[in-house]
């Protein structure tokens, strides 16, 4: 599983960078040829100085990745109407790392919740219903390192998960506006000990990282 998604993407390094980078509209040829990337990985794969066998376990999930559930997206084959377990995981992973980060073509990236969600009404149709569902159980609604906007207007940002059968209510740290451009640490809140009572403390949304000009492994570098 691991070298197929560390070879998923191979086939990329035939694509001419100003394909890959570019800010615009790809024309019909410039978008045939990125979606060929599955089909040249897989030659890249078979062309490897490694055990057959070995080539020929991880090839089907590079292939599949941009292939949905109901055998549309790319490229378009006639051999199979359904895909592997890899091919399923990989597009999974591939399609919320894509959503959540920049692109030359979108440079603002879509929230990890938001993602989530926008996943889940595909499920079925795009994705493994199952293997998705087991997917944002193990992300978790907000990541950890998401930063979070509390019920009670606070902002903190989201720390751990520790109970592994809880992915709704995190370890949260508190974070104070120094008033200087920065940000500070406060007290940890596990919200598990909030969810009872009208004291209730919750998520009330996620807060892109550009609006608020942290760097998350900052606080996890320096815990106490």
């Amino acid at each position: 599983m691991t070298i197929c998604g560390l070879f998923h993407d191979l086939g990329k390094v035939d694509i001419p960078k100003d394909i890959l980078l570019k800010h615009w509209a790809l024309t019909d040829g410039e978008w045939d040829l990125l979606k060929a990337h599955p089909v040249m990985s897989v030659r890249k794969i078979l062309m490897l100085n490694a055990n057959p066998s070995l080539r020929s376990r991880i090839i089907l999930g590079p292939f599949e990745h941009h292939l949905n559930m109901d055998m549309t997206g790319y490229p378009r084959t006639l051999f199979t109407g359904h895909l592997s377990l890899m091919g399923k995981i990989i597009h999974i992973a591939d399609v919320y790392e894509a959503m959540t980060n920049e692109r030359v073509y979108r440079p603002n990236s879509f929230m990890p919740d938001e993602v989530l969600r926008k996943m889940w009404e595909e499920a079925g149709k795009m994705f493994d219903t199952i293997l998705l569902k087991r997917f944002i159980h193990m992300m978790g609604i907000y990541p950890i390192g998401s930063v979070v906007e509390l019920s009670d207007g606070n902002i903190g940002l989201v720390m751990d998960y520790p109970d592994e059968t809880e992915r709704t209510l995190p370890l949260v740290l508190r974070l104070v506006n120094d008033e200087k451009g920065g940000w500070q640490r406060e007290e940890m809140v596990y919200l598990a000990d909030h969810k009872d009572g009208s004291g209730r403390l919750n998520i009330v949304r996620g807060i892109p990282l550009a609006n608020i000009s942290i760097n998350p492994s900052d606080f996890f570098l320096h815990l106490k």
